[in-house]
């Protein structure tokens, strides 16, 4: 069962486990029937050999009674197993599919998205299926079970007591009925207040937003943020077990009052000669035999409630189609030129990204859900030769970095086209789109795990040499080599134990791994001093050397003898060209130029101050 074979209902999550759950049922009824079996013993035991004064029927009957004891132990071992077994299966491919469906969801799912709540479906919500499959389900159909090899037996012996027994069975149904529907949105509202606290949680006690709590937040505040999340989930579960109480209650006094009649009525009958008193021991046994089941069934029910609305947001979740999909002839991507022609696109309004149940609730996110967002790229046309370098500039937010989003397919285009080797990039396979571009950014994403682990990420088969010599070209060999375990140090939440530079460097020699056809550059060096910074770019030269690489700076010299320079200005293409003909030009390029000069000189005077103060012995920031 995967995602990606329509709508996710029951029987088509448990398919793939019919035989075990056919097994697993077969055993239940087995063990309904060694529940009732000793009472029915009992009775003979006591009938024909107590008071009968038959040693050897007592001794055979005592034997038969072990006997049953035994198998049951051993049947019951099995079914406990059997559960576990289709529990927690049933429960791993559930979290796999959706894990699956969660990654091929589009980078705005993301972007709009509470990590929080997404790993609340993952974890909490497949956890509550599991408790229904490994519990509640199992529970259900053995106290059914139970309930007619129980009552069956109950009326073989007495028929009119029986009456009394089974006329709790539509009281109960009743009762469970009337507080299953209060339970429903009780169960809802702990999932999302659950999901609230764990989002606000994940966020607050990572390192980056605990550092950011400490430099610009109030501790206290966020404190009463999170009690009033704690106690909304607290009022929320403090409800739900009330009605649980109050069920239980209920059931107890019903169950007290027909076991009164029970044992008055089958009294009277074994004194007025109508049944033995072996019956009426044997049917003592099997009330409370019964009883177990009944008062199971209700709890059962309340669980299935929970469960249902567990499968409904996780159902929610595996229907929500991608936004970035690969057709179905696809084909892989061949050559390595990149065409835009008279592409045109907005970032998508937020409903149309992500589940409204997950979504981040910003101003920003208003205003998308609204569809208020300007056209990001309007007409953008340009062309880049197989094995060229070509710059992309201009000022914050004109949409530089949406040009390396579309190409990778982060997003789609609203119009236009965008070629790769003449091939429209909607219309080649994912996987081979991803593996001929290689992106860096600015902000640079590291897991919670060793150096190796995250470089291997863009080539798992990379061995120790290659390793090193993507290391050593990204100038972060030395850094690797201080460090506790080398290669084998784990570097924290978002690599928090790199600075900045160090974590660029990092994905630059992933990048060298990885070695594309097609290099995206987007700002990869910013948080490098300008020697290092220079370094690198000598070192990537042999590189990038036969390869198309995109470079999208704010630090204009990086680009200066790229073979074209696009100017991109409020999303359009104000101008192309080599850098010596933008300055004879005059226009934005060079006064960007002018404007980066002087940005230049100001950072050299910091750049002076440090090492003023590195003379004099005094502590400085470690430095990228």
């Amino acid at each position: 069962m995967t995602a990606d074979s329509g709508l996710l209902t029951p029987s088509l999550l448990l398919r793939p486990f019919r035989t075990r759950i056919l097994f697993l049922l077969s055993v239940v009824a087995v063990n309904a029937v060694l529940a009732v079996v000793p009472a029915m013993l009992g009775q003979r035991l006591i009938d024909e050999g107590v008071l009968e004064h038959d040693l050897w029927r007592i001794g055979i009957l005592g034997s038969a009674l072990v006997a049953v004891g035994i198998l049951a132990a051993g049947t019951t071992l099995v079914e406990r197993r059997l559960r576990l077994s289709l529990g927690e299966g049933v429960v791993a491919t559930l979290r796999v599919d959706l894990f699956d469906h969660l990654q091929r969801q589009s980078a705005g799912f993301f972007a709009a998205s509470r990590t929080g709540a997404v790993v609340a479906r993952l974890h909490g919500d497949v956890q509550g299926i599991r408790n229904v499959i490994h519990r509640t389900l199992p529970t259900v159909a053995s106290a059914l079970m139970t309930l007619v090899f129980a009552g069956t037996a109950i009326i073989l012996i007495e028929w009119r007591v029986a009456l009394a027994v089974l006329l709790l069975a539509p009281v109960v149904y009743g009762l469970t009925m009337v507080f299953g529907r209060a339970q429903r949105p009780l169960a809802q509202q702990a999932l999302v207040a659950t999901a609230d606290l764990d989002a606000m949680a994940a966020e607050r006690l990572s390192p980056g937003g605990a550092e950011i709590i400490r430099l610009f937040g109030d501790r206290d505040r966020e404190v009463d943020h999170f009690r009033g999340r704690a106690h909304r989930l607290r009022d929320v579960s403090v409800r739900a077990g009330m009605i649980e109480a109050r069920l239980g209650v209920s059931l107890t006094l019903l169950i007290a009052l027909v076991t009164a009649a029970v044992y008055v009525v089958g009294g009277l009958l074994t004194t007025v000669g109508h049944m033995s008193v072996g019956g009426l021991v044997a049917m003592i046994a099997l009330i409370a035999g019964v009883y177990g089941p009944i008062t199971a069934l209700p709890g059962a029910k309340l669980e299935l409630v929970a469960g249902k609305v567990s499968f409904e947001r996780i159902q929610e979740v595996l229907d929500f189609p991608p936004a970035v999909t690969e057709q179905p002839r696809a084909r892989p991507v061949h050559g390595s030129s990149v065409t835009f022609s008279d592409v045109g696109f907005s970032y998508p309004p937020r409903e149309s990204s992500v589940l409204a149940s997950l979504s981040v609730e910003t101003e920003e996110g208003a205003m998308a859900a609204r569809g208020g967002r300007a056209r990001v790229l309007d007409g953008m046309s340009f062309s880049v030769r197989a094995g060229t370098t070509v710059g992309i500039v201009g000022r914050s937010g004109t949409g530089k970095s949406t040009i390396a989003r579309l190409l990778t397919r982060s997003w789609d285009v609203d119009s236009g086209r965008i070629e790769i080797g003449g091939q429209d990039v909607r219309a080649v396979t994912l996987s081979s789109l991803r593996q001929a571009v290689g992106v860096v950014t600015q902000d640079i994403f590291l897991f919670n795990d060793t150096v190796r682990a995250n470089l291997l990420l863009a080539s798992p088969r990379a061995d120790e040499d290659e390793i090193v010599r993507a290391c050593r070209t990204a100038q972060l060999w030395d850094v690797i080599k201080k460090l506790p375990d080398g290669l084998d140090t784990v570097l924290g939440d978002r690599g928090v134990h790199l600075s900045g530079g160090e974590r660029q460097r990092l994905a630059i020699a992933r990048l060298i791994l990885k070695a594309p056809e097609i290099v995206v550059l987007d700002e990869a060096t910013a948080h490098l001093d300008t020697v290092t910074e220079k370094a690198i770019q000598k070192a990537l030269r042999p590189f990038l050397e036969g390869r198309t690489c995109l470079v999208i700076a704010h630090r204009l010299s990086t680009i200066r003898d790229a073979d074209q320079i696009l100017v991109v200005d409020d999303g359009r293409l104000a101008e192309q060209g080599t850098h010596d003909g933008l300055m004879r030009r005059g226009g934005l390029y060079s006064r960007l130029v002018r404007e980066a000069d002087d940005a230049d000189l100001g950072r050299g005077a910091i750049d002076g101050c440090h090492r003023c103060l590195h003379t004099h012995g005094e502590p400085v920031s470690r430095g990228a």
